[in-house]
């Protein structure tokens, strides 16, 4: 169904109000939602692209709200009536309240309040709850599925009550800086309970002796990090937020005007963005453990498993090192800047599917520049620039501005990337400029790229190095192409490679190398000129057909197989043509009797395939579905 949801949350937006999307049974679709509200229209297009008939709700605290949440359910308290009859008995006027008729017949009260309550209904009578600091309501104009409404009744958006003195004694106080925290860890060890609450002090201590100038920065950082132990379970949300928000009064630099509130905000979302990158458990076994030194074992038992996650499910895994390696002139830097488009928009990926949350990009380009080179190529593909940020240099000790060293500076990255936040992707171009060594020498290039493994890890992002081909490696196994040590291919997770058709100019991207997926399959892609008035020329991506097969078949059809192969493919064609003359068949039996009964290899048979421009197609679902192969009417005999 058409809803006017986005218009909704666009219309708040435009009142200087952070929105999100809820589920229609209001819990909400994304995590961290009250970090993840947003006002900017741009990102409100994007959230709702993706959900539609999504509830637009506001996070109360956040805009210094409390909302009486009073319900009217059958065989229960009437919280309606309760509501009223208190306001009655306090001699509180009504008729200037700002009201929300919820689509069950519940009433929501809005009330502005420069002190922050909890969502505990303190005192109230049954039927009543509280959004304070730390909830969140569904805004008035949001339409469910089944067409009820949440409808705004009585008062204005601008004339919101301050709340009532006599509503207020009934509330229960909450420091400025708590918020709801997530729910704890099944497994806890007293081991991790200390080392969160040693951290802990050591954090404070830091924010409290910070100097001008790096306080917020060190407030951000170590809100961050305790925010990592609270959402591993090791910490209480309100024991790590309030020690916090303790140190910053021992700090007189916090006083300064509006001090306070951004401090308040700093230990929110810092927190936030760590219990979205939770620690790993620290429990271990220690078998015949006699020193400190003895090697430490950690039982499966007590390793809580976990799924891969994905930016791009097969291609780009979340935590991981990602190669991107070609021919010089496919595209690879455009490429990267057309996936930080999807990434910053939450857009479509090439197979169809969404990016499931906007994003922020980090990009380090040794050999490109920012201005001219990629901020129009990331123009060309539409990316959201707010949330692309170019990695430059920084100040020697002399203060001398010098190029970033991945060598020296990637604690520095470490921590600007953490006060920035919610990081999906981060881009190396070229990954080889990072190595301070012998590219070639692998354990040289191990030691460079650990530091990006670590990065991929800690920030739960795909970090992306984009590299290139050894010369006169055509026909090779295409991972074993890439150039240098063996250790770029060994570190990453994922291996995509990519090649030029040199005569028609259209490219291929396949994957070489996975141990997380399917090894197979790719896209083809075009690059197209792209103009920016006055005299901006750029390029972008135009993405083509899903393309099957192993890299080096879609690789050997783009690079032209030599002229050795061609009567191999011709008898494929051939095969293929009086094998699918008369309808579809499953792609494993055809392979199958291609290899068996005529010695024609899969890559021969899927290249031969491709060159006739078949398009597969799959019938059934999930494990059980079958990939079928025909051939174009015109082709049949």
């Amino acid at each position: 169904m058409s809803s006017n949801n986005k218009d909704v949350a666009l219309a708040l937006a435009a009142r200087g109000l952070h929105v999100f999307p809820c589920n229609a049974d209001k819990t909400p679709k994304v995590k961290a939602w009250e970090q993840n509200a947003v006002s900017s229209a741009f990102k409100i297009e994007a959230m709702w692209r993706n959900w539609p008939d999504a509830l637009p709700s506001i996070p109360a605290g956040a805009h210094s709200l409390v909302v009486f949440d009073c319900d009217r359910r059958q065989g229960k308290a009437d919280g309606v009536q309760a509501f009223i009859d208190l306001c009655a008995a306090n001699t509180i006027d009504t008729s200037k309240f700002f009201v929300v008729e919820t689509p069950s017949t519940g009433l929501h009260f809005y009330f502005r309040t420069d002190v922050p309550y909890s969502n505990s209904r303190g005192s109230l009578p049954d039927g009543i709850d509280v959004r304070g600091v730390g909830g969140y309501v569904i805004a008035p104009g949001a339409t469910l599925p089944d067409g009820r409404s949440y409808r705004q009744i009585a008062g204005s958006w601008d004339a919101i009550p301050a709340l009532p003195g006599a509503l207020a004694s009934a509330l229960k106080g909450k420091s400025p800086a708590v918020v709801p925290g997530p729910s704890v860890s099944p497994v806890v060890t007293d081991r991790e309970r200390e080392y969160a609450q040693a951290a802990l002090a050591d954090e404070c201590s830091k924010v409290a002796a910070s100097e001008p100038g790096t306080c917020n920065a060190i407030l951000n950082i170590a809100a961050y990090s305790m925010g990592t132990m609270v959402g591993a379970g090791w910490l209480e949300y309100e024991t790590a937020a309030n020690a916090l928000w303790e140190a910053t009064s021992h700090n007189w630099t916090f006083t300064w005007p509006d001090g306070k509130t951004k401090a308040e905000a700093t230990i929110k979302s810092g927190l936030n963005a760590g219990i979205e990158k939770p620690r790993t458990s620290l429990t271990v076994s220690r078998v015949q453990a006699t020193q400190s030194q003895d090697v430490v074992l950690t039982p499966f038992s007590s390793i809580q498993r976990a799924s891969i996650k994905w930016l791009w499910k097969g291609y780009l895994p979340l935590g991981k090192l990602v190669l991107l390696a070609g021919q010089g002139g496919v595209g690879k830097s455009t490429l990267a800047c057309t996936w930080a488009s999807v990434i910053t928009t939450a857009g479509l990926w090439p197979d169809g599917t969404r990016c499931a949350f906007p994003g922020n990009v980090l990009i380090w380009a040794s050999e490109d520049a920012a201005d001219d080179t990629i901020g129009p190529r990331l123009d060309a593909a539409g990316a959201d620039i707010s949330r692309c940020y170019f990695i430059g240099g920084r100040a020697d000790n002399n203060g001398v501005a010098r190029s970033f060293d991945p060598a020296k500076d990637m604690d520095s990255l470490n921590r600007v990337a953490a006060q920035i936040g919610n990081i999906s992707l981060l881009i190396i171009d070229p990954i080889v400029n990072a190595v301070t060594g012998d590219m070639n020498k692998s354990n040289e290039v191990r030691r460079a790229l650990q530091t990006f493994v670590d990065f991929a890890a800690t920030h739960r992002c795909v970090v992306l190095g984009v590299s290139h081909f050894t010369k006169g490696s055509a026909g090779q196994n295409s991972a074993e192409r890439i150039l240098g040590s063996s250790a770029f291919k060994d570190f990453a997770r994922t291996a995509l490679v990519a090649v030029q058709d040199e005569e028609t100019g259209e490219c291929a991207m396949a994957r070489a190398k996975t141990n997380i997926a399917v090894n197979s399959g790719g896209f083809s892609y075009r690059i197209e000129s792209v103009h920016f008035p006055p005299d901006i020329e750029t390029i972008r991506i135009i993405w083509g057909a899903q393309l099957e097969g192993s890299a080096r078949s879609i690789l050997s059809k783009y690079e032209k197989s030599s002229k050795e192969d061609a009567p191999k493919r011709h008898a494929a064609k051939q095969f293929l043509i009086e094998a699918l003359n008369n309808g579809p068949a499953a792609a494993n039996e055809l392979i199958k009797h291609a290899r068996e009964g005529y010695g024609i290899t899969e890559d021969t048979l899927r290249e031969a395939y491709a060159e006739i421009g078949m398009k597969p197609s799959r019938i059934g679902f999930g494990k059980g579905s079958v990939s079928m192969w025909s051939i174009p009417l015109a082709t049949h005999v």
